[in-house]
């Protein structure tokens, strides 16, 4: 599929966007920190950083990734010849052949750096008929994930954001909720700051993968970060096992439930100022369509990689057993509400994040330009990452801090 070039302008009829690019020398997620997670240096437990200069002999039996600033040498010891193939496993645009090659002891890839801070992404290991999903034996960095931990590799420039230093000070609390239309309950969790009495006003991130975020994301670590010159509230919505496509996949059910009963449950508990919607790949679909079918619920919208797939731009989505319904849902998201007509909903600010080398790129270009049609106020950041939690964390800061803050 070809990407839209993410620093060129998009055109949008009578109106103009363009995309938010950070100069090179910018793209930072943060300042550099002393976390468990980030060291300037590289540690013994860090994937090989060499200068450019120093590139191994592929033939030398070394195990993991060698990374520069400009690309990576993965190895893979063999040395008694005992695999018949070696391939690198990614969920993004990789635009090379991801076959690793025999040489000498063992087998070597090398690998240009695309346009990402820091890469995700499996092996597949191949001995006869067997074939083997594993994270790189010679790479002790991984990343939890839901479909199984995958190795991690950081280029000397990535950052961690500064925000991950903050401790969470606040109070989580289940919101008790009934199924209603559902098949079952929606679980929530509401978090408030610490020091924020429940009769005081506040705004409301409402989040789909709530735990997820929390947890993966240390979502609530940016929200007490936040909260320190602006006090939120945030409300955990989490899918039921099993139940998450069937919700988030652009549900008009599920979207009543989240404006009629889980916004009623917690406003009914804390005083609530302007309500802003988060969510991430499908969870993005979901929130705007809860925008869409409800917009005096939503004051604003974070979307994240939103899975806004239409049948031009993601044919490699066709075998998704929702794939029809949410390009059907796309579609009438895209054509707009009539906003001519009396009673027609407010425009309501969005931010849109998206990795680079992402598949959902350019269905998230497309969309950002039809909402900007509908005169949203749309900024879509093109994140240095791909479809992943730490990519969706990093791009939280600071255009999600200054979307609340401009809500009054």
């Amino acid at each position: 599929m070809a990407t839209p070039d993410p620093a060129s302008a998009v055109e949008l009829g009578p109106f103009a966007f363009s995309p938010t690019v950070i100069p090179d020398d910018e793209q930072r997620p943060g300042t550099p920190n002393a976390s468990a997670f980030h060291d300037e240096k590289a540690s013994h437990d860090d994937p090989v950083i060499r200068d450019r200069s120093a590139a191994p002999d592929p033939s030398a039996r070394h195990s993991g990734p060698v990374v520069s600033a400009d690309g990576v040498v993965f190895h893979l010891p063999d040395p008694d010849r005992e695999l018949d193939g070696v391939r690198l496993e990614v969920d993004w645009i990789l635009g090379t052949d991801p076959e690793f090659q025999r040489t000498g002891g063992g087998w070597v890839l090398r690998l240009a750096r695309p346009d990402a801070w820091r890469l995700e992404y499996q092996l597949t290991i191949r001995r006869g008929n067997d074939t083997i999903w594993t994270a790189d034996p010679g790479n002790p960095r991984r990343v939890p994930n839901p479909f199984g931990d995958k190795s991690e590799i950081r280029f000397p420039d990535y950052r961690e954001p500064a925000w991950l230093l903050t401790s969470v000070h606040g109070v989580t609390r289940r919101i008790p909720t009934p199924a209603g239309r559902l098949a079952e309950s929606v679980p929530v969790q509401l978090w408030c700051p610490a020091a924020l009495p429940a009769d005081s006003a506040a705004p409301l991130l409402v989040v789909n993968d709530g735990s997820d975020m929390a947890d993966r994301g240390s979502l609530l670590a940016w929200a007490s970060a936040m909260s320190v010159t602006r006090p939120i509230r945030v409300a955990l919505l989490d899918p039921v096992l099993d139940r998450r496509t069937e919700w988030y996949a652009a549900d008009p059910d599920y979207a009543d439930h989240v404006a009629d009963v889980v916004l009623p449950a917690v406003t009914s508990r804390v005083l609530t100022g302007p309500v802003i919607g988060l969510g991430a790949s499908l969870g993005a679909l979901s929130m705007l369509t809860v925008q869409r079918r409800h917009p005096g619920s939503i004051a604003a919208l974070a979307l994240q990689s939103g899975s806004f797939f239409t049948a031009q731009l993601d044919a490699q989505e066709s075998g998704f057993s929702a794939f029809d319904q949410i390009c059907a849902a796309v579609r009438m998201i895209a054509a707009g509400p009539d906003l001519t007509a009396p009673g027609a909903p407010r425009p309501v600010p969005v931010l849109m994040t998206c990795g680079a080398i992402e598949e959902n790129h350019a269905n998230n270009v497309a969309m950002a330009a039809a909402l900007a049609r509908q005169r949203h106020p749309v900024t879509l950041r093109i994140v240095p990452d791909t479809h992943t939690m730490l990519g969706w964390r990093d791009a939280w800061f600071p255009e999600l801090d200054d979307l609340i803050t401009a809500l009054r």
